[in-house]
């Protein structure tokens, strides 16, 4: 009986689940042929990282785009590794002196630490070697 049960109940799960995938493929389908046959206007706002406005249609460019995703990227790695030594902090101070704990908070701060500095040198290393590498130009 209990065997009878479980595969109504997978039966019955496995329905739901192809009516889900079906309803949000339709949905994923449809919705940009229905924009794009509407000729929807869309306005973006994107929001202002670094000093990289790509809002404008002026600077809705390959550089430009390249240069909002860099500066993004960078941005969202100091927040994670700001992150991530806060916690490794709080780990450190709630260790209680036990090593291995004490020693994993130390490993994370280190590794936040490491990963910021990695990501950070892309710049320094880029303008060292050519500083027109770091400004990005229109070449179309």
């Amino acid at each position: 009986m209990s065997v009878l049960l479980s595969k109504q109940r997978a039966m019955r799960y496995n329905n739901t689940m192809k009516t889900w995938v079906s309803v949000l493929l339709l949905v994923f389908v449809l919705l940009p042929i229905t924009a794009s046959a509407l000729e929807l206007e869309l306005n973006l706002d994107y929001p202002k990282f670094g000093g990289v406005d790509i809002s404008q249609e002026s600077s809705q460019n390959l550089p430009g785009l390249v240069s909002w995703v860099y500066v993004t990227i960078v941005g969202i790695s100091g927040l994670a590794a700001f992150a991530m030594i806060i916690w490794g902090g709080v780990q450190w101070m709630t260790s209680a002196g036990n090593p291995s704990k004490t020693g994993d908070a130390k490993d994370k701060i280190q590794k936040a630490l490491l990963g910021l500095l990695i990501v950070l040198s892309s710049y320094v290393v880029l303008s060292f070697i050519n500083p027109d590498l770091t400004t990005l130009r229109d070449i179309f």
